[in-house]
């Protein structure tokens, strides 16, 4: 990729440095960037691109970029940049792909807003944590800790900031009307997994729920060896996973700085009820639940008749786990974590 041409710096009214700049490689690229320490929901880095294949010397499209950018035509609210350089290039007959970085914007409650207005899935996330997030769809608040999303498409960004706004007006009255994520942001209050589901029905938008699960099975301290020895149990259709854990966490001794090990079965999210049912089955069990709950109640029945549990061999509990997958005919791969304290 060739050097970044910068065709103009301003500062934004929130106090970002905002740049405009060209890079040439196999594609051209146009950023629309905005970094420092200005206010709002920017945060200290966010950028804006538009890519797209050459067909051709470049020469011609830099130089019209660069004098939209003279002549202040590209002096718009955030994205509006990018959006205006992504139509000449389209207009030149070339195919343009969108993509951007937007952070994070932390609400009270330990929740987050994270909005992707391009990309391969344009959506607005509202994700929360905590012991008390609970798992939908299936799930309870019985787990020791977790996450929870609910995820709708970015094209409902307008429909949701004209409804927000028209209970709290003056939450916008200082934000550019084309600025449709900064006025989003600013008029959306919505702090927990409740309020946010209420809105969304409220409007009947479509959404998606996911969660994550994590529960731990057994967590102990082996006297003599300074190990800190768990087994846990990870459901995320989030990440589209179920994940069981053996770990070792080795602390500080004389002339031992420190290691951790872990050895793990991971299977998809789909095989939560098939593994359920096939655990259900194997031991005798009866009422044990549907969902993430329901294979925890399993695991620790498992850990109720040995077949898991401490003073094993190590891998011996993920190899185990690794045989009932394979008995109920289900996928898995192990996975490996080492660490060594090199203070």
């Amino acid at each position: 990729m060739s050097a970044e041409q910068v065709l103009h710096v301003s500062t934004t009214p929130t106090g970002h440095r905002r740049t405009l700049a060209v890079t040439v490689g196999r594609t051209l690229t146009f950023w629309e960037k905005y970094t420092g320490d200005g206010s709002g929901w920017m945060g200290r880095f966010t950028s804006f691109r538009a890519e797209a294949r050459l067909d051709g010397p470049p020469g011609a499209l830099i130089a019209a970029m660069a004098d939209l950018a003279g002549r202040g035509k590209l002096d718009l609210p955030p994205m509006g940049a990018r959006e205006r350089v992504a139509d000449l290039l389209a207009a030149a007959g070339l195919l343009v792909r969108r993509d951007s970085t937007v952070p994070w914007v932390h609400l009270p409650g330990h929740a987050t807003l994270t909005i992707a207005p391009d990309g391969r899935r344009p959506a607005i996330t509202f994700a929360s944590s905590g012991a008390s997030s609970g798992a939908s769809s299936g799930g309870s608040s019985s787990g020791e800790d977790g996450r929870r999303q609910i995820v709708t498409e970015y094209g409902n960004i307008d429909r949701l900031t004209d409804h927000l706004t028209a209970a709290r007006p003056e939450s916008i009255v200082d934000i550019a009307p084309g600025d449709r994520i900064g006025r989003f942001v600013a008029a959306f209050t919505a702090a927990s997994h409740a309020e946010v589901l209420e809105l969304y029905r409220g409007l009947g938008l479509e959404f998606e729920e996911h969660y994550e699960r994590r529960y731990r099975l057994l967590n102990t301290n082996r006297e003599g060896t300074g190990c800190l020895f768990s087994l846990t149990l990870l459901v995320s259709s989030i990440d589209d996973k179920i994940t069981f854990t053996e770990f070792y966490d080795y602390g500080a001794l004389p002339g031992d700085p420190g290691r951790e090990y872990g050895y793990s079965a991971v299977t998809p999210f789909d095989s939560l009820a098939p593994l359920t049912a096939h655990i259900s089955a194997r031991l005798g069990l009866v009422a044990v639940g549907e969902g993430p709950d329901g294979l925890a109640a399993c695991f620790r029945a498992l850990l109720e008749r040995g077949v898991l549990g401490d003073g094993r061999v190590i891998e011996s509990n993920r190899n185990a786990v690794a045989e009932l997958l394979v008995a109920a005919g289900l996928p898995w791969q192990p996975d490996v974590w080492v660490w060594f304290n090199s203070d």
